[in-house]
């Protein structure tokens, strides 16, 4: 059994190899506050659906607490913010030939 902090530097790891990050959200009500509208609803464990007294939506209840984790975590890295930056390659992928790093454009770059 891994602690929270060994879960994270594993997590951690895996994003680095992979080229992304992650970030660490505080996840106290999630399960209770809507995605979309916010309105928070009190209910026990057992009940498995989240039903919105304010907009009538329903959503499983733990896929209504991952889109607040995302948007947590979004919000703190800023909106519109990409994961990646996205490059241009100067040839396809498929091409047995290496490509020097002085032919890679950065898309949005002075030079793109």
């Amino acid at each position: 059994m891994y602690s929270t902090q060994q879960f994270l530097d594993l997590l951690g790891y895996k994003a680095d190899l992979y080229g992304t990050h992650v970030v660490r959200v505080e996840a106290a009500g999630t399960t209770k506050e809507r995605s979309e509208c916010g309105v928070e609803t009190s209910k026990p464990l057992w009940v498995r659906e989240h039903s919105c007294p304010a907009c009538g939506h329903t959503d499983d209840r733990d896929l209504n607490a991952a889109r607040n984790i995302l948007s947590r975590g979004r919000s703190q890295i800023g909106a519109g913010r990409s994961e990646s930056t996205p490059v241009q390659t100067a040839l396809p992928t498929f091409t047995p030939l290496r490509v020097d790093a002085k032919r890679v454009v950065e898309t949005g770059s002075p030079e793109a």
